[in-house]
């Protein structure tokens, strides 16, 4: 009887063993999945914060050097690309940090949360910035146009903003995600 029970009892330690790997693996493969998820927050963050610059000097070449836009129109664009930039570099800054998934795990939630947040509400600016935007893109255009050149600069205008729209909406739904994925993550590290 005692041998039985000693057993039972080896058995019980070994499993607790098993157990308590097996949780350290769930763990480690969980903040791996976490950094994952950030990295491609931070990396397309950092695209986005290059183009925006970027935009600068190429908004002055296209705009004004090649179709005589005014100096005004670049000028507000460059406005419009610098607010992106901040914005895209102010919320990323969090998520730069070494220590986010390494520290305490309610801090790295509320940070990924805050962060989760503001991603969604740049929508709450960037919409009606874009609309002020093409507004004046179309005021160019009929300023400098007229006729045919001017119908087909708005249909080429208007085919690029259903294209950057999608494709912005895309990737904001794509880091929607991300954040969303980060979150779940640590809710399962806590539980």
């Amino acid at each position: 009887m005692d041998t039985q029970f000693e057993e039972m009892r080896q058995q019980l330690t070994i499993l607790k063993e098993k157990l308590n790997q097996q949780e350290i693996i769930n763990d480690r493969l969980l903040r791996q999945s976490m950094r994952r998820n950030v990295t491609d927050i931070n990396r397309r963050y950092l695209i986005i914060s290059i183009l925006c610059l970027f935009m600068i000097p190429y908004g002055y070449w296209a705009f004004v050097y090649l179709n005589g836009m005014s100096i005004g129109f670049w000028a507000a664009s460059s406005v419009v690309m610098l607010i992106a930039f901040i914005y895209t570099f102010f919320n990323g800054k969090d998520l730069r940090s070494q220590h986010l998934l390494s520290a305490n795990l309610l801090e790295a939630y509320q940070t990924v949360a805050r962060a989760k947040k503001r991603d969604h509400d740049w929508l709450k600016i960037g919409i009606p910035l874009i609309i002020l935007w093409l507004g004046y893109f179309g005021y160019e255009v009929f300023r400098l146009y007229s006729g045919t050149d001017a119908k087909i600069f708005i249909t080429i205008g208007a085919i690029c903003g259903l294209a950057g729209a999608a494709i912005g909406l895309k990737l904001h739904f794509r880091t929607q995600r991300n954040y969303q994925d980060i979150l779940e993550q640590i809710e399962d590290l806590q539980q």
